[in-house]
């Protein structure tokens, strides 16, 4: 069963543009939108802190960060082009259950927190998206710890690896086998080995500081073991 595609399904299922909204919402977010470039490793969202705006991504990439129950940093998932990052806080007193990171420098557009305030009435139809992809970042990041507990190291770097090929749009990414350890809270040296895993099966190729995608049938069959 895929368990974690099941319910990924529900964010975001349409880039917001003017193909996909009301000519009339389209203008109003058109006017809106502050055009700004985010560079790598910027945190656009604490953990417990409000959001300042609502960002559009146009070719950055985000990551979600969490904790779990003692307190180590988890990376959740990644949002790519056309997705929306920040979606939880703006126009709520509630904070973040989870920190957003830049992880690809590239464009995205901001909506501040006094404009998502006025969602509901301007562009009720992208309000009730943002709802819905806020609604879906909750269950993924429910079952991300309810599955971490049962899933191997190997189908969590697969499930990951995964989303960073679809979010980056590409069939390599630079990533050393340290900062995947750091992201998902594992030793090295299990990184190492679930890698090892993974390029056996024929899914990745691993190199010095980079792995490339192989088969992604692969991949996301060994991303569903449990």
């Amino acid at each position: 069963m895929d368990v974690r595609r099941s319910y990924l399904t529900a964010a975001n299922p349409a880039p917001p543009g003017p193909d996909s909204l009301p000519a009339h919402e389209w203008a109003w977010l058109e006017a809106h939108w502050k055009p700004e470039q985010l560079v790598a490793d910027r945190v656009l969202c604490d953990g417990d802190c409000a959001s300042e705006a609502l960002w559009l991504l146009d070719d950055a990439v985000t990551a979600r960060v969490a904790r779990d129950d003692a307190g180590h940093s988890f990376e959740i998932a990644v949002d790519g082009p056309g997705k929306l990052a920040c979606s939880w806080t703006p126009g709520s007193d509630r904070p973040s259950p989870w920190r957003v990171e830049v992880r690809r420098t590239g464009m995205a557009r901001a909506l501040a927190g006094r404009d998502v305030e006025s969602l509901a009435i301007a562009a009720p139809v992208f309000h009730a998206r943002c709802r819905a992809a806020v609604h879906a970042e909750v269950v993924e990041l429910s079952a991300q710890f309810a599955l971490s507990r049962r899933r191997t190291a190997r189908s969590l770097l697969a499930d990951r690896l995964a989303g960073y090929f679809d979010a980056f749009g590409e069939s390599a990414v630079a990533i050393t086998h340290n900062t995947l350890a750091r992201r998902f809270n594992l030793r090295r040296a299990t990184v190492t080995l679930a890698l090892q895993e993974l390029e056996g099966m024929q899914a990745i190729r691993s190199y010095r500081g980079r792995i490339e995608l192989k088969d992604r049938v692969q991949l996301l069959a060994l991303a569903e073991e449990i």
